[in-house]
């Protein structure tokens, strides 16, 4: 059956299969992944378990219609990941990259923010670190009174020890915060940060989790500038 190929890369291909209704059809290549296949922890084997562990907890995903993988001689060739498009629905980048999500007025846009702040207070309290909690891999569908958001694309996420929690919920708010920055006020991005510390006004330990995640994509620029002036130096010496 023909299939429009959405996007591609080493680790993984996505395409579009378009029957009655629209399935995206999740591909892993077997090579690079054998041993973390054996091990259970592949990517095509996180993202089915993960899809599961969402929806346990309450929170909507893509219907998943089918999976499976191909072995030879014990040996992973491919992996398949069917899921049913969620229709009338946007990713959150392409809402926010749109404009449309003050569409409805600040309520309209809280009610998004409450509902994502809930959803990702909701993965850390498990002890779930997304590992790629993105605008883009949330979809958006506001053609009801409540708005319903459904979590997709997460082959990497897991549930670290507890010693290293911390770390990956700081990283998961940073990128979420670094993909709302630009489009969402101050202000309801701090009613969101409330939101998610269950709190109405922060107190020292809300306001030392925000400093750590407002720092956590400068920390890192400046640790890659660092490497990259040690390899000019060691280039030129």
């Amino acid at each position: 059956m023909p299939k429009q190929q959405v996007t591609l890369d080493r680790r993984s291909g996505v395409a579009i299969l378009a029957l009655k209704h629209n399935y995206f059809v999740k591909a892993f290549p077997g090579r690079g992944s054998r041993i973390k296949h054996l091990l259970g922890i592949s990517r095509y084997q996180r993202e089915v378990r993960n899809l599961a562990m969402f929806r346990k907890l309450g929170l909507a995903t893509p219907q998943l219609v089918a999976h499976g993988h191909h072995s030879r001689l014990g040996l992973l060739q491919e992996a398949v990941l069917v899921t049913r498009e969620v229709e009338n629905a946007a990713d959150l980048e392409q809402v926010l990259r749109e404009k449309t999500l003050y569409g409805n007025g600040v309520i309209g846009a809280r009610k998004v923010l409450r509902a994502l702040a809930l959803a990702a207070r909701n993965l850390h309290d498990a002890g779930f670190y997304h590992k790629d909690l993105k605008p883009r891999n949330i979809l958006l569908r506001s053609d009801n009174p409540e708005p319903e958001l459904f979590f997709f694309d997460c082959p990497s996420g897991h549930h670290p020890p507890k010693f290293l929690l911390h770390r990956g919920i700081v990283r998961d708010l940073a990128h979420l915060e670094e993909g709302l920055r630009g489009y969402v006020t101050r202000i309801d991005l701090l009613y969101m940060y409330r939101v998610y510390r269950d709190c109405e006004k922060l107190s020292q330990e809300d306001k030392d989790l925000a400093r750590e995640i407002l720092a956590y994509h400068a920390n890192r620029r400046m640790t890659r500038k660092r490497k990259r002036r040690e390899r000019e130096k060691t280039l030129r010496g």
